[in-house]
């Protein structure tokens, strides 16, 4: 005879429900029930649960997706960060797991993490070949292009690929793209991911164990703090150009300015939007900061000619 459950609430039925068909191993049933309760009520609480449930159907992607829901609470709680972790490698989203050790608060298991991370790897490794030379058709095809690169595309390109396999066709490819928006973004990842080595970019060798993330370069947080102490009495100047100083940057990334130009570039965009709302500007200023503006009228240029296509 199949136990019955007394709980004068449809809740704690379900959570009860969820956990016995957990136990059984009814992973589909337990799910259903989880879901249920997490539709009536998305807390953390119920969303391990249904991860757990989606984690054993391997629905791996969507257990990843809700988790992300919850990315700061999986985070907080060693044993959540740890099945984050899990998910990642199941997900075969090495990269993404590189780079969650690589910012972890959790130290005391990081070095088991690693190894279990480089174990799989090199196990990845024996399989790689076709990956590898499925992501190099992938980049070529992408060079092509010339935009910026789909978030869809991009998590596909970074995907079930080791770092080493990722650092290595990232080294043949960045010295003869044409596409200025796929550099940043494989660098980025790399800095992101801990990746030790160089890539050589326009004729120059980067090491990446000494590059900061674009947004934590110490020269852009410096032009960041010089226009919002300037423009205070501009807020409508300051919603504009804060968003397109970090694309400019990030663009740019990795040969950003010198920290001492950072004042230069502050007001050279400051001087712009003053002029927009119709302040006077005389030729002598623009004159002081023309190598600037060419820079960044170049810029423009390359996302003006993204949207036009977009729009053709």
């Amino acid at each position: 005879m199949a136990d019955i459950i007394n709980f004068p609430e449809e809740n704690k039925r379900l959570l009860e429900n969820g956990n016995k068909k957990l136990q059984a191993q009814d992973f589909l049933a337990a799910k259903n029930d989880f879901n249920q309760l997490y539709q009536q009520s998305p807390t953390f609480f119920y969303a391990k649960k249904l991860v757990t449930a989606l984690r054993n159907l391997g629905d791996y992607s969507v257990a990843l997706q809700l988790a992300d829901d919850h990315f700061t609470a999986f985070m907080n709680d060693t044993e959540s960060f740890i099945e984050y972790f899990h998910l990642l490698l199941l997900d075969a989203q090495f990269l993404a797991a590189h780079k969650l050790l690589h910012y972890s608060s959790h130290t005391e298991k990081s070095a088991e993490l690693k190894d279990e991370l480089a174990q799989l790897e090199k196990t990845q490794a024996l399989l790689s070949a076709d990956v590898k030379i499925a992501k190099k058709k992938q980049l070529a095809r992408l060079d092509k292009i010339k935009k910026p690169i789909p978030p869809q595309e991009w998590q596909t390109l970074v995907k079930e690929i080791t770092l080493d396999d990722f650092l290595s066709i990232c080294q043949v490819y960045l010295p003869e793209s044409q596409n200025p928006f796929i550099p940043p973004k494989l660098i980025e990842e790399l800095v992101q991911a801990g990746a030790i080595g160089e890539v050589a970019v326009d004729h120059k060798n980067i090491h990446l164990d000494d590059l900061p993330l674009p947004e934590e370069a110490e020269v852009l947080q410096r032009t960041l703090t010089i226009v919002d102490e300037e423009v205070q009495d501009y807020p409508q100047i300051n919603t504009l150009i804060i968003p397109e100083i970090k694309a400019h940057f990030a663009f740019m990334y990795p040969f950003l300015p010198e920290v001492d130009q950072a004042e230069d570039w502050a007001e050279s965009y400051i001087l712009e939007y003053k002029a927009m709302f119709g302040e006077e500007v005389s030729d002598k200023q623009w004159d002081y900061y023309q190598n600037i503006q060419e820079k960044k009228q170049e810029i423009r240029h390359t996302y003006q000619k993204v949207g036009e296509v977009h729009r053709n």
